[in-house]
């Protein structure tokens, strides 16, 4: 078994330089790298009494991107002009993600449907939100009924960014009601968490992400997200980290909220209920080389 271990830690010292000579429209590599990747990907959540369902991972995400409705917010009615970068985490903003992990989940679409349907579609997607015809809204019932292709791309993307989040330091900061305000609690565990963070790596970086939950009105909630995040943001930079060391985003009420699945990814308190942890913050600790090599390690 140890010789066994010992030619595969060998083989992947060789897999970052193997991958920068690959082009990315071969797909067939890129897929056996996806399978790999995944596969490699079970032992990253957790200790094994932990480890999540990963089909049961990936079926919360479908139903979760499938129920979005933003009601009565007028962000519904903003152009969409991403493909896949109008939901903050599958986007180029995410620290978690890069072209890579785009490259192996578009690839797994190319396999399925060949790359002249992938492209006929992605290019008519493309047209249409240049033209401002398709809005936020749009966008997400697009992807919840497009089930061969822009569906399983951003499930793949929310996916791999829960993976990536699993695999590093985090923490859930959890607010009351109607507040984005921290909780003495709170505020003491994340500033043990960030001083542990820093003695580890002076150069870390952190990552926030805000919710609220989906009960009450949109609009209200997506702003009180926000507020949690600058609420957050203020907290770590009296810590005297650098607001250039910090990356936060907003996502309200829309996908991922935190499912029981993506708490067996994380690892945390089950008794937290489903509006309690969706009325949060997470942080997550992360350094530039953990951004530079996502999916790629």
């Amino acid at each position: 078994m140890k010789s066994i271990i010992s030619a595969v830690l060998a083989t992947s010292l060789i897999l970052p330089s193997a991958f920068s000579e690959q082009t990315p429209d071969n797909s067939a590599s890129i897929e056996q790298a996806r399978q790999l990747l995944e596969d490699l990907g079970d032992s990253a959540f957790a200790s094994p009494e932990q480890t999540p369902d990963l089909a049961a991972l990936r079926e919360s995400l479908r139903q979760d991107i499938e129920t979005m409705q933003f009601d009565d917010d007028p962000i519904g009615k903003e152009p969409a002009r991403s493909l896949f970068g109008t939901n903050p985490l599958t986007g180029d903003r995410n620290p978690l993600l890069n072209d890579r992990s785009r490259q192996i989940w578009l690839a797994s679409a190319i396999d399925k449907l060949g790359v002249e349907m992938v492209s006929a579609h992605l290019r008519e997607q493309a047209s249409a939100m240049a033209s401002g015809d398709v809005d936020r809204a749009d966008w997400y019932e697009h992807v919840a009924t497009c089930t061969d292709l822009c569906n399983p791309v951003v499930q793949g993307l929310l996916f791999e960014h829960i993976r990536q989040v699993a695999a590093r330091p985090h923490l859930l900061a959890t607010f009351a009601t109607n507040r984005a305000d921290l909780t003495p609690s709170a505020a003491h565990q994340l500033k043990a968490f960030v001083q542990r963070e820093v003695d580890r790596d002076p150069s870390i970086q952190f990552l926030l992400i805000g919710r609220a939950s989906r009960t009450g009105a949109r609009v209200y909630n997506r702003e009180l997200s926000a507020r949690r995040v600058q609420s957050v943001r203020s907290f770590v930079t009296a810590q005297k980290i650098s607001g250039d060391r910090i990356t936060g985003f907003w996502l309200g009420y829309e996908p991922p909220q935190i499912s029981e699945e993506i708490v067996a990814s994380y690892g945390l308190s089950a008794e937290l209920d489903h509006q309690a942890r969706n009325q949060s913050v997470l942080i997550v600790a992360f350094s530039a080389a953990d951004s530079a090599q996502a999916t790629e390690a």
